[in-house]
């Protein structure tokens, strides 16, 4: 029996979408597919060999950024290691391995890129191809045969070629032909990141000063600055999407929105903590922040814990954000 030919292949790379969902590529007879599958239902773009004009990658620092951010754990977490004894000592030795296996992993899968395919109405990008060693396995594959379909012009023909063609045609066919494209980015200046990373170093000063002093007016103006945060990340995400600000900056913004969401469900499991075991103050606010001002992170074990990442994940993202933005600029 003659086995039939399957009508796509899989190509290297697979990216995960926003919490759910994931980008493939797939190669057809004359034509690439480009999907997106969530939950039972997937977007099917479909890119035609004799249409692609280019197929373009660019280089991006996001994989290096990624790199940084988990080494800075793995000492982190190593140093908690050593300053620890019995259980926690433990738990931080395994976290320590599992972020050092991640980061060998991230490492051997090489440098990240963004790639784009370019049509004479649409350029798209191809999320599928976001590392290098990647995009080059599908470039090589595929440059064989968009050739093989459109053919190779030699530099002489390539000279002789009219330039006059484009401009006989009618200005309105070339709105239409103009009009899908997707190139257009928005500028961002990046104030509301200056202002967000600045007040990522307010955060680390105000959670280091809890070492050595338990006032009530420092933990309200502490839980003062975590609703900045919370405001400004969230305007920096906006501002930014879509827009011409570098890739490492916005990867730290989204590294920012981690670190309030974490500082926000943390402090709400403290209070409600507090609040169980005393129900009678449950709408005193006031006591509630007195109560999370005696916790002292020099006697509790979690809390120092949680401090020490705190103080150091806001410094690493404060100083490496205003730094970027800086250089930027």
């Amino acid at each position: 029996m003659v086995q039939q030919r399957k009508e796509y292949q899989k190509l290297s790379g697979t990216k995960k979408g926003f919490l759910v969902g994931k980008y493939t590529l797939w190669q057809g007879r004359d034509h690439l597919l480009h999907i997106y599958s969530r939950l039972g239902v997937e977007d099917y773009k479909r890119f035609y060999f004799s249409d692609i004009q280019a197929i373009v990658t660019r280089k991006t620092a996001v994989g290096f950024v990624q790199n940084v951010v988990m080494l800075f754990f793995v000492f982190l977490f190593l140093l908690m290691f050593i300053s620890f004894n019995g259980g926690l000592s433990v738990f931080y030795s395994i976290v320590t391995g599992v972020m050092l296996i991640l980061l060998v992993i991230n490492l051997l899968r090489g440098p990240t890129c963004e790639t784009k395919i370019m049509t004479a109405v649409q350029t798209e990008k191809l999320y599928s191809l976001y590392r290098l060693q990647n995009a080059f396995k599908v470039m090589n594959r595929l440059g064989p045969l968009i050739e093989h379909i459109q053919g190779t012009l030699t530099p002489v023909e390539l000279a002789q070629m009219p330039v006059q063609q484009t401009a006989q045609k009618s200005p309105a066919k070339l709105a239409q032909r103009i009009r899908p494209l997707k190139t257009t980015v928005n500028h961002e200046a990046g104030k509301v990141h200056m202002i967000l990373f600045g007040l990522l170093l307010v955060d680390s000063a105000m959670v280091s000063l809890r070492f050595f002093s338990s006032q009530v007016s420092l933990t309200i103006l502490s839980f003062v600055a975590s609703i900045l945060l919370g405001i400004f990340v969230l305007v920096a995400l906006v501002k930014q999407h879509e827009s011409d600000l570098i890739r490492s900056i916005r990867t730290l913004t989204w590294a920012a929105f981690g670190y309030v969401g974490i500082s926000f469900a943390v402090g709400y499991a403290l209070s409600m903590m507090y609040a169980l075991k005393h129900p009678s103050v449950i709408y005193n606010q006031w006591e509630i922040f007195n109560a999370i001002s005696n916790l002292s992170p020099r006697e509790n074990p979690f809390m120092l814990s949680f401090d020490l990442f705190m103080i150091c994940a806001a410094l690493f993202l404060g100083t490496t954000g205003l730094y970027l933005l800086k250089k930027s600029n």
